[in-house]
């Protein structure tokens, strides 16, 4: 591979992607409050504590979020109250990640030509702040000499089909070459790759450099008009497909590479992963908020939460999430609430259902 002079530590950046709907934690997240806005875990937001942990590896105006237009105001309300306005970039529409890297990198290297940028997910739940800093250090690091794009991976716990999965190829010092991308296999394929070790969920978490970013646009999606998008971002926004960075970039190329993730990790996906990180009860029975009031009969391994003027009361039930609030109830076995977006699908669907995703709804109506 090539190598470049030495790390500049003073052009490193880090961009928060904050433009997710978090559908399958429906219906606690919804259109207008998505999961990254919720406390989970913490009486913080999951963006508040992105930021916490993005401060500790950059100073404040070395931070970037990226969002769109709809959360403009929304999230005004997690920021510290020094973060500079003109580091939030406001996306024209949602068009997947690899857009909004892309544009993202072009903002920063109108100033900072030489930058090297780490792209964390606003709604993801991380432990071990140390190891973390430490790692994202060294990706920042291992993307400038090498011209690479740099992945986290994160050793598997357990079968999770809602993830994307890496193989991994040839171990270096303390990173891997990738053999392939498996995206969101089945379970049946999970079992079977799962065996040979060489497999890590993908965080989603993605450090390079503008150029590398730039150079391997160019290559593999060269439908993105860098020119389009500096002169015109609408009609790029419009014209440029929808594509995650996985798709359109890291199964395309081998100048990536694989670092193992040292810390603790969650995307915070569904309530399945929420309940495996929550405090439990002699049953196994967890409460998403500390305010949530349940009372159980030969009830096990569940999760629950509700208004605080409202008690659950569950009975001879097992392996369930019970999620009650204003506008929804949502009963779901825990391992198969990855499907809780399917059921969003049908919700936004149906002229009379839209409404209880899409926070249109009228309560007077409703009752």
């Amino acid at each position: 591979m090539e190598t470049t002079p030495k790390p500049n530590h003073t052009q490193n950046f880090i961009a928060i992607l904050c433009g997710g709907s978090g559908p399958r934690l429906w219906p606690l997240s919804t259109a207008s409050n998505p999961k990254q806005f919720l406390p989970v875990l913490s009486p913080n937001s999951l963006l508040t504590q992105t930021i916490n942990r993005a401060l500790k590896i950059v100073p404040i105006d070395h931070i970037y979020i990226v969002t769109n237009l709809n959360y403009r105001q929304t999230i005004k309300k997690h920021l510290p109250s020094n973060f500079p306005k003109k580091n939030i970039i406001l996306e024209p529409q949602k068009k997947n990640t690899l857009m909004a890297m892309l544009y993202t990198s072009l903002i920063i290297d109108k100033k900072h030509p030489q930058a090297t940028i780490s792209f964390f997910p606003s709604d993801h739940f991380i432990k071990n702040q140390n190891n973390f800093v430490s790692d994202i250090k060294k990706s920042f690091n291992l993307a400038k000499t090498t011209n690479s794009i740099i992945i986290f991976g994160i050793k598997p716990t357990g079968v999770n089909s809602s993830y994307g999965h890496i193989q991994i190829k040839d171990k270096q010092t303390d990173f891997y070459t990738i053999k392939k991308f498996i995206e969101k296999p089945d379970l049946k394929t999970i079992k079977t790759i799962s065996q040979n070790n060489t497999i890590f969920w993908n965080s989603g978490i993605y450090t390079f450099t503008v150029k590398t970013l730039i150079d391997l646009v160019e290559k593999h999606q060269p439908q993105y008009s860098l020119n389009l998008i500096d002169k015109n971002l609408y009609r790029a926004y419009q014209k440029c497909p929808s594509l995650s960075i996985d798709v359109g970039i890291s199964q395309k190329t081998n100048r990536i590479l694989l670092i193992p993730g040292s810390f603790l990790w969650s995307d915070i996906g569904e309530w399945n992963a929420i309940h495996k990180l929550l405090p439990k009860n002699a049953n196994l029975i967890s409460k998403f908020s500390q305010d949530s009031l349940f009372l159980s009969v030969d009830s096990k391994n569940c999760l629950v939460s509700a208004s605080p003027n409202k008690l659950i009361g569950l009975v001879g039930v097992k392996n369930l999430a019970i999620i009650d609030t204003p506008q929804g109830l949502l009963v779901c076995r825990l391992k198969k609430s990855y499907s809780v977006r399917e059921l969003v699908s049908n919700i936004v669907s149906h002229k009379n259902t839209s409404p209880y995703f899409l926070d249109k709804y009228d309560p007077n109506k409703a009752s």
